[in-house]
């Protein structure tokens, strides 16, 4: 990864740190989705910790790095709650902003246990979002004092504001890229690093081919630009070559995070140095791992368990 420059006077106290959504999630387990207007059991509930930031950040956290999450809560039970759960992951949360009168972001998720193998640990997501960062509020000083920034793309002027300060520092960006809004172009322009939904690269770009597509953005501005595809695993163009990783076959119990959590092993394979065909192996099989129970935050593995992973599914393919 890019060093920072020499004549930065701050001295990085993060390895990462994450600015973007943080949630509850009420989780509730069903055999089959419900059809219109109709009444069925819940098969299980959990209520737990989410956000794509800020969920990338506790993966970082569990797998050994120093990690920070910036973003902004209303003044009730679910802030609380969505903070707390994040400082029990070892996360630092003094960038968060309290929001008092407005309400922190709630969603509930419906997971399919049922019906075919396609179909199983796909879900739902119902939410409500009102507090949202705003530029005023990024913190400074947490934002220079990291090794890498990563963004999600869904508080667009606080986000521009902290890439600034990072290119000022020369810390790379990393850009969880969902969806289109007025500011993302500028965003992507100021990533160094960019994993987008597999319906991104189209939407920002107009290409219908998805090479086509990455290769525009990474024309751009970031040093690699890449999409995940689900269960096909992640395609990513360095500007000299594309690079296809394949996803991991697990038994999945929720897909809920498992999109957060890749961009968590990206980022730890982009500190560690990895190649690109490395950090996408890496990235997926992290994000297989999480598949594996209910939530975004409860299979997350530790550093021994994913090299144990990795170690069973067996080299890099030729």
């Amino acid at each position: 990864m890019r060093e920072r420059t020499s004549a930065s006077s701050v001295e990085p106290r993060f390895d990462a740190v994450g600015i973007g959504l943080n949630s509850v999630d009420l989780l509730c387990v069903v055999e089959r989705h419900p059809a219109f207007n109709t009444k069925g059991p819940l098969l299980e509930v959990s209520r737990q910790g989410g956000g794509q930031a800020a969920t990338a950040m506790a993966a970082l956290a569990r797998l050994g790095l120093r990690t920070a999450y910036i973003g902004a809560v209303g003044d009730d039970a679910e802030g609380a709650f969505s903070v707390a759960s994040l400082r029990e992951e070892g996360v630092n949360v003094d960038g968060v902003a309290l929001q008092p009168g407005r309400a922190s972001q709630f969603a509930v998720i419906l997971v399919q246990r049922g019906g075919p193998p396609e179909e199983r640990g796909g879900r739902t997501i119902l939410w409500r979002r009102e507090a949202a960062l705003g530029p005023g509020e990024v913190r400074e000083d947490i934002v220079r004092a990291a090794r890498i920034l990563h963004v999600d793309g869904h508080n667009i002027e606080a986000e521009l504001r902290a890439a600034a300060w990072a290119k000022e520092e020369g810390v790379p960006v990393s850009f969880d890229a969902e969806r289109v809004l007025p500011g993302t172009e500028e965003l992507v322009r100021r990533a160094d690093y960019l994993v987008g939904s597999e319906d991104f690269p189209a939407a920002l770009t107009g290409e219908k081919s998805l090479e086509e597509a990455l290769r525009a953005i990474r024309r751009m501005g970031p040093r690699v630009a890449a999409a995940t595809l689900g269960e096909r695993g992640a395609l990513a163009f360095d500007g000299e070559a594309f690079h296809r990783s394949p996803a991991f076959r697990v038994e999945a119990v929720d897909t809920t995070g498992a999109g957060d959590v890749f961009h968590a092993g990206f980022v730890f394979g982009v500190l560690q140095g990895y190649p690109l065909p490395r950090t996408l192996r890496f990235a997926n099989a992290l994000a297989a791992m999480s598949c594996r129970k209910l939530g975004g935050r409860a299979a997350l593995p530790r550093m021994a368990e994913v090299e144990e992973f990795l170690r069973r599914a067996g080299p890099l393919p030729a």
